[in-house]
């Protein structure tokens, strides 16, 4: 089915920022220490970002970041034994660098298929287009203040399994209190903002569903303006509302898998 985006383009770095800054640290330490000591740095560096992976995956139980975090040791571990294989003829180290190839080879085809998949992928690209599909009316009424939504009948159990399946899905980030669950969608790029904060910002996106019914949204003037046209807010707020609503009436009856399909039909970039 065609589908017309009323997101911008997404020409953020915001996901490349890490990389860029480990291949620059890597390549200063090349220049500065030499070719055995720079791919020691570099295997400290990778074996850093292994370590945020399993952050992630322990803050979100996304469970496909311990494939990342295993993909990145790995290659830390290639990379620190990498001096040890130049130069060498042994048979023994031949077979280990064998090895360490196929081992490459596969990590990188399970990558590969993870992020072609969308598991790896956080969206809340997806959840601002589904949230502007209804909104048909243009208008200038942006205001910083939330939007009661009403009330619903969840129990505290229920939106509290909800909130972990939109962590576990990359959904949104959770931020639970013992009043509230809040969730902040999180677009590609931006999650290292939000994912070890002790809540939602006042300037970020949430949706808060408090455990006496009461749901409240709020949109950040970032991601309102993110829309190709200034599509009226009320409505805005007032859909985002109904569809984390929505989600958590099918996560509720055991269609969590539904969400996750509705938006991978929006086929958009892995990268956003």
């Amino acid at each position: 089915m065609f589908h017309t985006r009323k997101l911008k383009s997404d020409r953020s770095i915001g996901g490349w920022i890490v990389p860029l800054i480990l291949l620059a640290v890597f390549g200063i330490g090349l220049l500065v220490l030499g070719y055995r000591r720079g791919l020691y740095v570099l295997s400290i560096l990778v074996w850093m970002y292994a370590a945020y992976s399993l952050c992630v995956c322990l803050r979100t139980r996304n469970f496909e970041h311990l494939a990342l975090f295993a993909s990145q040791f790995f290659l830390g571990w290639l990379a620190f034994q990498l001096p040890s294989f130049a130069g060498t003829g042994r048979v023994e180290s031949r077979s280990s660098l064998i090895a360490a190839a196929i081992g490459f080879v596969c990590f990188s085809v399970l990558i590969l298929f993870l992020l072609a998949t969308r598991r790896l992928k956080w969206r809340g690209s997806e959840v601002f287009e589904l949230a502007a599909e209804p909104v048909e009316e243009t208008g200038n009424g942006y205001t910083a203040r939330p939007r009661p939504i009403g009330k619903v009948e969840f129990t505290r159990l229920e939106l509290l399994a909800f909130a972990r399946f939109c962590a576990r899905n990359l959904i949104a980030v959770a931020y639970l209190s013992p009043r509230q669950a809040v969730l902040v969608p999180v677009r590609m790029g931006q999650e290292y903002t939000y994912l070890f904060r002790g809540g939602a910002y006042p300037e970020s996106t949430w949706i808060s569903f408090d455990f006496d019914g009461d749901v409240a949204v709020h949109i950040s003037q970032k991601d309102y303006l993110n829309y190709r046209e200034p599509l009226a807010f009320d409505k805005l707020c007032e859909s985002l509302g109904r569809l984390f609503i929505e989600f958590a009436e099918q996560h509720r009856s055991g269609e969590g898998v539904r969400i996750i399909d509705r938006m991978n039909a929006l086929q958009m970039n892995i990268l956003e």
